[in-house]
């Protein structure tokens, strides 16, 4: 209905990372605090709820001398990975595009942003409605020994800044999550804020740039504002929200490491804009369907409507195999629209009660993408094995290869504030010059550790070997640039911290 040609599928190459090794750890220490009481205790009963009256005064005592310590969104961290599912996975919760459930039974209790609206009548005027607030802060370190002069790690993202700190993410939600399991019809919505150096490699076009964001690394963004209705087994998204292809999502703390693989930066769509259709068929299948406007694009910059389709198998094993494709009309490199295939299958295996096995599998290709009109493909491979060696520690490795066959995609099509409102670089990211026409690969290793014994706040210290083998194409890469240390070298390794807080 796109006006979509049948795709042609050519010059495919093949290969496989594997994944091996171990890595070192960080010490770190957390405080948790009592919650503090209501700020003027009112004697109130569950038989006089018009005592509660003050419950906002007492929410902003709590808030304004809150916690020496932490806090919880119930869906992140989780103690054993399982993949940042797709939004419409059958049992993943409803946080940022995907979330990991915690292994072994509901997590341990701890507080909450949406804990501050607690009445001493025993009830919170946001829980009773339906409604939950959540966010979540990220920071980072990352130590590269090659020192490279322009203080960027390549086209390694997050982590993209080397030997300095970044506030990867402070992160803000509310949301309204949808139920049925009572009544046939309920509405509900959600709205996310990220401000961070992370903002500005998820903006979209139309939206954040320019409108939001300065000359600096350091930028906001609004990855999801969306209303939802459900009836019954459907349930109708409309808005703005993160995409839910792949593996990893936007949001940093539901991703068991702190950098991302090529294939999510690159490769995948972060968010999409439109009206998404799920329906549940059971309770092990769910099945989404419906219209956006393109890949990261918000308004009318991109002036042709895509369609994304996605289903997610959970087996009696508790395995689950998940896939996503995406038919649009996306940018060129000569400023045009042409069509674009893309999808994803990733497969969650857990082994047992410690190890758990998650493999996935891309595929992306767009008609006359290059400037001499030729057609673009890129694909990869992302193996991961987690074990859980007890409640404060989780070791995880990740081997990618991810392939772009004729340069396209490296360090392009971010949305930016150029005359198109589509290609190029948003504002704060490295000057990559992209075309980097073969191969990389990455091997990343390192622990989830909790020194709570609680999911609400981790320390993710991990070591990062990558490399790149092929060629340059010198009509986009004028300078002969290489992908690390400031141009001049095709590998590179990285050690990164980051301390984590969800609330």
């Amino acid at each position: 209905m796109f006006g979509l040609r049948r795709l042609r599928f050519v010059d495919i190459g093949t290969g496989l990372s594997m994944v091996l090794g171990t890595a070192g750890m960080l010490a770190a220490s957390a405080l948790m605090a009592d919650e503090p009481q209501c700020a003027a205790p009112m004697n109130c009963t569950q038989a006089q709820p018009a005592c509660c009256d003050h419950i906002f005064e007492d929410a902003a005592a709590r808030l304004k001398g809150l916690y020496a310590g932490l806090s919880c969104d119930t869906c992140a961290a989780p103690a054993t990975p399982t993949p940042a599912c797709a939004a419409t996975a059958a049992g993943c919760g409803s946080t940022a595009g995907g979330c990991g459930a915690t292994a072994g039974g509901a997590p341990p209790a701890t507080w909450g942003l949406t804990d501050i609206f607690n009445d001493d009548c025993g009830g919170n005027v946001l829980k009773d409605n339906g409604w939950k607030l959540g966010g979540s802060l990220a920071q980072s370190f990352t130590w590269n020994p090659q020192n490279p002069g322009n203080r960027w790690n390549g086209p390694v993202t997050w982590t993209d800044r080397s030997n300095e700190y970044q506030l990867n993410q402070a992160w803000f939600y509310a949301e309204k999550a949808t139920d049925t399991s009572k009544k046939d019809f309920d509405w509900g919505g959600r709205f996310d804020a990220l401000y961070g150096t992370n903002a500005r490699l998820t903006t979209e076009s139309g939206l954040e740039t320019p409108h939001l964001n300065g000359p600096g690394i350091y930028g906001l963004a609004l990855p999801q504002f969306y209303a939802e209705m459900a009836y019954k087994k459907f349930k109708l998204k409309v808005g703005h929200f993160i995409s839910p292809i792949g593996y990893f999502t936007v949001d940093t703390t539901q991703n068991f490491f702190s950098t991302i693989p090529y294939t999510y930066q690159w490769g995948e769509p972060f968010t999409h804009t439109g009206a998404m259709l799920t329906y549940q068929v059971d309770d092990s299948l769910v099945v989404s369907s419906g219209a956006i406007r393109g890949w990261d694009n918000f308004d009318g910059h991109n002036p042709y409507l895509g369609n994304l389709t996605t289903w997610s198998k959970t087996f009696k094993d508790k395995s689950n195999l998940a896939q996503v494709i995406v038919l649009s009309q996306e940018p060129n490199f000569n400023s045009q629209f042409t069509q674009r295939y893309y999808q994803s299958l990733v497969y969650t295996k857990p082994i047992n009660d410690n190890w758990t096995y998650v493999g996935q599998t891309d595929f992306g290709t767009q008609r006359d993408a290059t400037n001499i009109g030729k057609r673009a493909n890129w694909y990869g491979i992302n193996q991961y094995l987690y074990y859980k060696v007890n409640d404060k520690w989780t070791w995880g490795v990740n081997g990618e290869w991810w392939r772009d066959e004729e340069g396209f995609r490296v360090a392009q099509f971010l949305p930016s504030n150029l005359p198109s409102g589509i290609t190029g670089r948003p504002n704060g990211v490295n000057n990559l010059p992209g075309g980097y026409v073969g191969n990389f690969y990455q091997f990343t290793v390192g622990p989830r550790w909790y020194p709570t014994g609680k999911p609400n706040f981790f320390i993710r210290p991990n070591a990062r070997v990558d490399w790149f083998g092929g060629s340059i194409d010198g009509s986009v890469n004028t300078t002969n640039s290489k992908p690390y240390d400031n141009g001049s070298k095709n590998y590179q390794g990285l050690f990164i911290t980051d301390v984590c807080w969800t609330f």
